[in-house]
This record gives structure tokens, sequence and C-alpha cells, in this order.
């Protein structure tokens, strides 16, 4: 457990050192593009959540919060919203992850049975933890999902194309560990439902902690 501890501390301060450089690097595009036409403006592959908000006919542009009318000027404005987003998004999954680490140590006691705990002052605060980590995964999330999308979303594979893959495998896992959790009280063999909700839970925590490590290194 103290290697994971110093491990998920190394992770951070790596993570914090090249904070400023990943979220500057989002306006490059925009910078490199002299006379963008209103159909380069937007790129030709976004996420369903970034046509339908941010997108030419997308539901911010018929509210009023982002211009009717696509423009250079506008787009960057829109970048460097997608900059602000993409801070939170970092800061709030290292204070995610950091809470997933204590929730494993706190969970961990609870599958010691007969040790000198309070078990329900330690089970309290293991759902009081969960539902702190629910809040900050799910915020983290929506400022990824509902950001305004790139100048360009590139095909080829590589460490953003990977960190997507691994929010699929994480956010499966959040959603099974939240499900299995509710059925444990009451369950005719709760040791059966809490083995699949700790699977479930490592499981999360590994690729949630993969995910962050692959924003911080080019391939």
């Amino acid at each position: 457990m103290k290697k994971l501890i110093l491990f998920f501390c190394l992770l951070i301060s790596i993570e914090l050192a090249a904070q400023e450089n990943s979220a500057d690097s989002l306006l490059n595009d925009l910078m490199t593009v002299a006379e963008p036409t209103t159909a380069e403006l937007l790129p030709e592959r976004m996420l369903i959540t970034q046509r339908m908000l941010w997108g030419q006919n997308g539901l911010y542009r018929k509210v009023g919060i982002a211009p009717r009318t696509l423009t250079a000027a506008s787009r960057e404005r829109e970048l460097k919203a997608r900059r602000n987003m993409f801070r939170v998004h970092q800061t709030l999954g290292l204070v995610t992850a950091a809470g997933m680490l204590a929730q494993g140590i706190v969970g961990s006691r609870l599958y010691k049975p007969g040790s000198n705990i309070n078990f329900d002052k330690l089970k309290n605060t293991h759902e009081g933890i969960a539902t702190g980590i629910n809040i900050g995964y799910f915020t983290t999330a929506l400022m990824s999902f509902t950001a305004p999308p790139p100048m360009v979303n590139r095909k080829k594979f590589d460490n953003i194309k990977l960190h997507k893959i691994l929010s699929y495998v994480h956010l499966s896992g959040m959603i099974a560990t939240n499900v299995l959790s509710k059925q444990i009280d009451g369950n005719a063999n709760p040791a059966n439902i809490k083995k699949w909700h700790r699977a479930a839970a490592f499981t999360t925590f590994g690729a949630y902690t993969a995910a962050i490590a692959t924003i911080k290194f080019e391939f």
C-alpha cells in the first residue's frame, strides 16, 4: 500500500508540472491557421455531446451562449474556454483519484472480519468518501464531454486516443461499483457481491490512474 501511495504522489507531481504546457497546447492548432473558413473552424469528427452543444447548429449557438456565426476570434474564445475546462478536468481528476485511493484504504479495513474497528463509523466514512468520489468523477467527466471541440480530431492512435479508451473502462467500472454497492446490504450472499464490488473498484482505479498517466506521455 505504501508503494501505491508513493507512486500516486509521483504521478501527481508529474501532472502538476506538465499541466500548464498541456493546457496551453490546446490553442496551437488555431494559431497555425491564418485565415480559416467556417468549415475549417470546427473539426469534422466530434463527440456527440460536442456536436449537440457546439456544432454549427448546436444548442449553445441557438440559445446565445456561443456566437451563431463562427469566426476565428469566436473559435479562439471557445478554445480558451476549452483550455480552462481542461484545467478543471485535470485538477478534479487528481482529487478524485486521491479519493479513490483513500476509499481503497478505508474499504480494505471493512474486509477484515474480527478486526478491532468501529464498523458502523468506518462504513459511514466509506459511504461519505464514495459520495465525494461520485461528485468529483462525474463533474470531471462533464468537463470533458461538454467542452468545446478542438480544431482537429486526428484519427491516429496516440496517447489521447488511449486516454479515451481507458475512459470507457473506468466509466464502466464506476457504474458497476456503484450498482454493486447498492446490492450488498440485504443480499443473501453479501460476500460474493463484495468480491465483485472490490474487483470493480480496483479495475476502476487502475484504469483511471492509467488514463491520467497517458495524458503526460506522448508516443
